[in-house]
């Protein structure tokens, strides 16, 4: 057991989500200030998008490292350096005046967070029992599930009520209370033996893993392999991949236990996990730029209505993890993925559609998305002895960062590329000239002036007003297009989850 004796099992899950929760809330919160963040910061469109991609590079590069520290100095020490971490830098994003000290702040923030994820499913691991073992995954769901839904809700209330530095501040309190209990109630468990640290592996997979975010965060702004900066970063992915690859396979002692990559059962999950997170990620992205672009509503309000469909994710969170201690996680997992398919196949996102409609849709697609991520961690878990529990961890969390951040170019470029052929589909079928036409604009405010023509004025005021709706109309539908574009990943993740062989939740008993 990882806690001191006498502490109960919940105190560690409590302790845990709550480092968890402020940590995956800054994927999604800070989305929301961005705007009001660029006057500030004097910072530009284009600029002030490397606030979050600084926080995906620090993760990755924390990321490929976390395995060993959590071996070397145990995981409640590598948990407790990523919260004091976390803490100092959203003090300092808080106070930055500049542009530049705001970046650097989140890239150790993210850094801080990738320490904190991978190594927090292994305290909970410690601290519950083997046959409980999907209980545990599932409270740790509640805050990766939980926390980047209800950050649009809080981001909006802070925007309206406080300045948007407060959006950093708010993790200060927590997080200092989360690490002084952490430190005074978990004993520090540690791996059996330490393996030698790869330098030169951590060194090209955290290169590859930066460029790659930067490709697929920059590309579709800078067009893609047209753009020498985005070639360049696309090159020293492949690269540095293929080197890691090549580099691995040769060394003495890899970063990443090649036996890991040789289980059926962790390649089938982690397949079906990345196809799921750019499903899941690409609908955290839309559904706020839907709800306030689109259909006019302000960051608090559309923050409001995501919040129902965010308090159902949590429970069946939770409750999918119990389900997987008692029923084979194959088929709960799959049972969720096949409703997250339909929910948001099924997504209504017309311009014309009702608030209701986005509620109770958003609703059922939270109770879908709940249930799929625990299942799947515990299949990948059971699979594996414990001792590889904190590689395991480590690789199934960078799974979900990498393409988590591919599903949201993915949604942005379908998005993109959707709406301009829509536009150009319904404003071919306009003919001013038409009898229907020139009804339209006298309905619309234009003016024959008793000449039996139209006033030049009241006629480009009225088809201003009709390029605005057919805009409105074609985005509308390109939206829909791009939620069945995201169902498809949900139902290529269903057909990996059916491939894989059944095991019991509880895994293997513990062998510390």
């Amino acid at each position: 057991m990882g806690q001191s004796p006498g502490v109960s099992k919940w105190v560690v899950a409590a302790l845990v989500s709550a480092g968890i929760f402020i940590a995956l809330l800054d994927t999604t919160i800070v989305d929301i200030v961005l705007p009001k963040m660029m006057a500030t910061l004097e910072a530009d469109l284009y600029g002030i998008q490397w606030v979050i991609i600084a926080y995906f590079m620090g993760a990755a590069v924390s990321m490929t490292i976390v395995g060993w520290m959590a071996e070397a100095f145990g995981h409640r020490n590598t948990y407790l350096l990523g919260i004091v971490l976390f803490v100092g830098t959203s003090a300092l994003c808080g106070v930055a005046p500049s542009l530049e000290l705001m970046l650097v702040s989140r890239f150790v923030q993210g850094v801080a967070e990738g320490m904190m994820l991978p190594v927090g499913a292994l305290i909970l691991m410690d601290a519950f029992p083997p046959e409980e073992r999907g209980l545990a995954l599932g409270v740790y769901g509640l805050g990766a599930s939980f926390a980047p839904a209800v950050g649009p809700s809080l981001g909006g209330f802070i925007t309206e009520h406080l300045t948007w530095r407060w959006v950093f501040w708010v993790n200060v309190p927590i997080g200092l209370a989360d690490a002084l209990l952490v430190f005074l109630l978990l004993a520090n468990v540690r791996g059996r033996q330490v393996r030698r640290l790869d330098i030169v592996g951590l060194c090209l997979l955290a290169t590859s893993l930066m460029s790659f975010i930067v490709f697929i965060s920059k590309g579709q702004e800078k067009g893609w392999l047209d753009s020498d900066f985005i070639l360049r970063a696309f090159l020293v992915f492949v690269v540095t991949l293929v080197a890691f690859v090549v580099w691995e396979v040769k060394a003495a002692s890899p970063l990443l236990p090649r036996r890991l990559f040789t289980n059926p059962n962790v390649i089938l999950s982690l397949v079906a996990m990345a196809f799921v997170s750019m499903a899941a990620y690409g609908v955290f992205l839309m559904l706020p730029v839907y709800l306030q672009k689109l259909k006019g509503f302000t960051t608090l309000q559309a923050g409001l209505i995501m919040l129902p469909g965010s308090l159902a994710a949590a429970v069946t969170t939770l409750l999918s993890g119990v389900l997987s201690d008692r029923l084979p996680p194959k088929w709960v997992g799959s049972f969720f993925l096949l409703c997250m398919f339909i929910t948001t196949w099924q997504f209504r996102t017309g311009f014309y559609e009702p608030r209701s409609a986005a509620v109770w849709d958003n609703f059922f697609w939270g109770l879908a998305m709940g249930g799929v991520f625990t299942p799947l961690f515990v299949i990948m878990l059971a699979s594996l002895p414990q001792a590889e529990f904190s590689d395991a961890s480590m690789v199934m969390n960078v799974v979900r960062l990498v393409f988590g951040s591919v599903g949201t170019a993915y949604a942005t470029n379908v998005f993109t590329n959707r709406s301009a052929s829509f536009y150009d589909a319904l404003a071919s079928r306009v003919e001013v000239s038409s009898p229907a036409a020139t009804e339209l604009l006298l309905r619309l405010g234009g003016s024959t002036g008793g000449q039996g023509f139209f006033v030049p004025e009241a006629e480009t005021r009225v088809k201003a007003s009709i390029q605005t709706l057919l805009q409105a109309l074609a985005s509308g539908e390109a939206f829909q297009a791009t939620w069945r574009h995201l169902a498809l990943w949900s139902l290529l993740a269903l057909g990996a989850t059916l491939f894989l062989r059944s095991v019991r939740g509880q895994g293997q008993a513990p062998l510390h």
